[in-house]
């Protein structure tokens, strides 16, 4: 940034002197509408737009971790050692049961066997708390490979997003009588930290997310708990799914979070190429581009030349002409302004005073206009408070419509369910009835084929028995025939009963698939009256947020156009207040300025008298002329007015009194030739005052 300002500056420095002249300005012009031109200015930047899944996961990863960082889980680590009874500091249960365990610590027993016992040594215990269990240090490894998908994310983002290529490729060519040039430049870039990106202000929310993840992953790698656990080796996987990982909230979410972002195996972002391509060349930028030739001309004519001295000499002349000329202009100022000092009959302090006294009214005045800016950005304040609270609102609106419609969609959604829910229950049911039926036609038409198939047999063994043994055992054949019959009998009792027992099996599926009817269709009215009751509820929570809209708009409108008066009646005497101040300072400043050019021509005019200012060069400039044509105006705007009022003096004299009137041609004769006299320096003032009082005279008369 700093070097562009500097460039920029330079830049603006060189056009200042080389914008409008003429020289310079006709062979940028020649260069840019030359015949054998060519222009190449192309820019590629790129879009980056972020997947905000893997961000979000993050987020609500983090929270987690953070948590399970908070419980500081930790071991107790014991170690003990042996030590002689004059070291040890404190003796605890574990102390009490080791030396009970191992007696051949006490080795003297005292003579008074109500004396205390004292071993001669005696096992010391001493409690280390140990964070590095297996916990922790998983959280520390998921941090360490969250630091390093962040980072790599990022690095690969802002690169893509800060790339810069340009493409540019100039020629001209001029040819005269005296001069030929032909010029030629091809310029690429590319670069990756290029501060001016496409402006994506979703991907730079996203963006920021990704830094503020970034930071707070930092954050807990420098805990305390994290950089004492940062001391043990790093575990590997895969992950030991302990209880407290499996069973602890907090833990259990940061485990789901390292499965999320090992199995991620996306970029995490998409970029798309933005190609600019700037021919043809608008005026401005073709006349700025034109200076590259002409100052490479220049540069390799005066090295080409050696004119570096000689230029280097000339400006330093030129630097001093100029530097000499500021001087005499302020010596000139300075002394118009004595002679002003001189001639306005002051001495220097008291025009200082003056101008100091004419300074402070102006800063006043200045002050007045400041308060008067400040109260318009107060109000200018007031109005986009005014307006954010519109923005406010008119969010909320939005918000209540998207609940509103939410709410729609939620019926409509429940309308379609129940519906597809009870044709998709129907169809089952018909489906399981039409199954039934097929399979109890296949079991009759299996019974009825098995039946037939039986008796055929029956009937064919028979008539074979029967032909032979009708001859030989024709008392046999009734038995036989009886016996036939009774097994027929049997079979049709079989079968009658097998039958039955179908038809029974058949109307209790039946009855059973009518009562599963029933609670379907109860099922089914319990639906309606659920889905009714949340309708009419959805009704009437829409209604009360229909009416708690109507009721905001309602606010907000009166609110904004008391606001609104309020804001336009301020507005409007603020703004009558500052017309009338400014109106009021106008006619003191004019009333200021002609009471200056009054005193001026008076002090100018008696100065004349007294023959102390004549006529001289002092006067021919532009604004001293001005300023005595200001002065003359000032005094004959007074000598008009203060005739007015000699007049009115005069015809009061005139016609006080008839003794009076019988004198006024003397009066008058005297009158006139004192005031021509008076005013000999203008005689068309003179000639109006005669003519004035002639005219009296005959009105008198």
């Amino acid at each position: 940034m700093g070097l562009l300002n500097t460039y920029y500056r330079g830049f603006i420095d060189y056009r200042k002197n080389t914008e409008n002249d003429k020289p310079s300005k006709r062979d940028r012009k020649v260069l840019a509408t030359c015949n054998d031109a060519f222009e190449k200015f192309v820019v590629t930047k790129y879009q980056v737009e972020i997947d905000e899944e893997w961000v979000k996961e993050i987020e609500k990863g983090l929270e987690f971790v953070e948590k399970a960082i908070k419980e500081e889980r930790q071991f107790i680590r014991t170690n003990g050692e042996i030590v002689p009874i004059e070291k040890a500091k404190k003796v605890s249960r574990d102390s009490v049961s080791h030396l009970a365990r191992h007696s051949n610590m006490i080795t003297h027993i005292p003579e008074d066997p109500n004396a205390t016992l004292v071993p001669d040594s005696i096992f010391m215990v001493e409690k280390l708390n140990d964070y590095t269990v297996y916990e922790n240090r998983f959280l520390y490894m998921l941090l360490c490979y969250l630091r390093d998908f962040i980072e790599l994310r990022i690095q690969k983002i802002t690169d893509i997003r800060m790339t810069y290529i340009c493409d540019f490729e100039l020629k001209r060519s001029n040819a005269s009588k005296k001069r030929n040039m032909d010029f030629q430049t091809i310029y690429h870039e590319e670069r990756k930290d290029n501060p001016y990106p496409i402006d994506n202000e979703d991907a730079k929310n996203v963006l920021q997310r990704v830094f503020d993840c970034q930071q707070i992953v930092t954050m807990l790698l420098n805990t305390n708990l994290m950089v004492e656990v940062s001391k043990a080796p790093m575990i590997k996987p895969p992950i030991v799914k302990t209880n407290v990982l499996k069973m602890n909230n907090n833990f259990k979410n940061a485990l789901a979070l390292y499965d999320y972002i090992v199995n991620y195996n996306k970029d995490g972002y998409t970029s798309k190429e933005i190609v600019t391509n700037f021919v043809p060349l608008n005026d401005q930028t073709l006349d700025e581009l034109m200076e590259l030739p002409t100052l490479t001309y220049f540069l390799t004519y005066k090295y080409g030349n050696e004119l570096t001295e000689q230029l280097k000499k000339e400006y330093l002349e030129e630097e001093e002409i100029k530097r000499k000329k500021e001087a005499e202009a302020l010596n000139e100022q300075i002394k118009r302004l004595k002679k002003k000092i001189l001639e306005s009959g002051m001495g220097m302090e008291e025009y200082m005073l003056m101008l100091e006294k004419r300074n402070r009214m102006l800063e006043e005045d200045s002050q007045e206009l400041q308060k008067a800016k400040a109260t318009i950005v107060e109000l200018n304040k007031k109005i986009e408070l005014l307006k954010l609270e519109i923005d406010g609102l008119n969010e909320q609106i939005v918000n209540l419509q998207g609940i509103i419609e939410d709410k729609l969609k939620e019926i409509a959604y429940l309308k379609q369910k129940y519906i597809d829910d009870m044709n998709a229950l129907k169809e089952a049911h018909q489906e399981e009835i039409e199954a039934l039926n097929q399979e109890h036609e296949e079991e009759i038409d299996e019974l009825k084929a098995s039946f037939d198939s039986e008796l055929r047999q029956k009937e064919e063994a028979f008539e074979n028995e029967m032909n032979e043994l009708k001859e030989v055992h024709q008392e046999e054949m009734d038995a036989l025939n009886m016996a036939h019959y009774n097994e027929v009998e049997e079979i049709k009792a079989t079968y009658e009963s097998t039958l039955l027992n179908r038809i029974n099996e058949y109307e209790k599926t039946i009855k059973d698939l009518e009562n599963q009817v029933i609670d379907y269709q109860n099922q089914q009215a319990d639906l309606i009256k659920s889905n009714e009751e949340e309708r009419n509820e959805l009704r009437s929570n829409i209604s009360s947020l229909q009416n708690e809209k109507n009721q905001l708009i309602t606010d907000y409108e009166e609110k904004l156009k008391a606001l609104e008066k309020k804001f336009e009646d301020e507005m409007s005497d603020a703004t009558n207040d500052f017309n009338i101040k400014i109106s009021e300072n106008n006619n003191v400043v004019e009333k200021a300025v002609d009471e200056r050019n009054l005193m001026a021509a008076e002090l100018r005019a008696i100065r004349v008298k007294h023959e102390l200012l004549t006529p001289s060069e002092n006067y021919t400039s532009e604004e001293r002329f001005t300023q005595l044509e200001e002065e003359f105006e000032a005094f004959n705007k007074f000598f008009k007015a203060q005739w007015k009022l000699t007049k009115k003096a005069i015809r009061k004299q005139l016609l006080w009194t008839k003794a009076e009137k019988k004198n006024k041609k003397k009066i008058n004769e005297a009158s006139s030739l004192n005031l021509t006299s008076a005013l000999d320096t203008d005689g068309d003032i003179n000639k109006d005052i005669v003519d004035d009082i002639s005219s009296d005279e005959k009105n008198n008369e």
